[in-house]
C-alpha cells in the first residue's frame, strides 16, 4: 500500500490526520492527492520479487548480484540464468 504525507487536515480511518504519514490504498490516495489533502510519498523500497521486474531491472539485480546471464536477451531467458545461477548458489551454501 503506498505512503501518503498530510498536507491539510483529513480524516482517515474515522480519525482526523492533521499531520503525519500513512498508508492509504490507491485508489483512495489518488482521490485525496487530487484534492491536494495528501501528496505520495516515493518508495525507496527496491521490487525484490524477480517474477515481477522487467528487463532492464533483472539486468540490474543480476549485476548486482554478480550472475551472468551469458547469451540470454528475453525476459524469461534472463529470469531462468537468474534462477539456475541463484539454485546452483544455494546448493554451494548448503552442502
Amino acid at each position: 500500500m503506498p505512503k501518503y504525507k498530510v498536507l491539510s487536515p483529513v480524516i482517515l480511518g474515522g480519525v482526523i490526520a492533521y499531520a503525519g504519514e500513512f498508508e492509504v490504498d490507491e485508489k483512495k490516495g489518488a482521490r485525496l492527492v487530487e484534492r491536494g489533502v495528501l501528496e505520495e510519498i516515493e518508495s525507496d523500497e527496491v521490487e525484490t520479487d524477480i517474477e515481477k521486474m522487467k528487463v532492464p531491472q533483472l539486468k540490474e539485480y543480476a549485476e548486482l548480484n554478480k550472475i551472468d546471464l551469458g547469451d540470454a536477451k528475453g525476459q524469461k531467458e534472463i529470469l531462468n540464468a537468474i534462477k539456475e545461477a541463484e539454485a546452483v548458489a544455494n546448493a554451494n551454501t548448503t552442502s
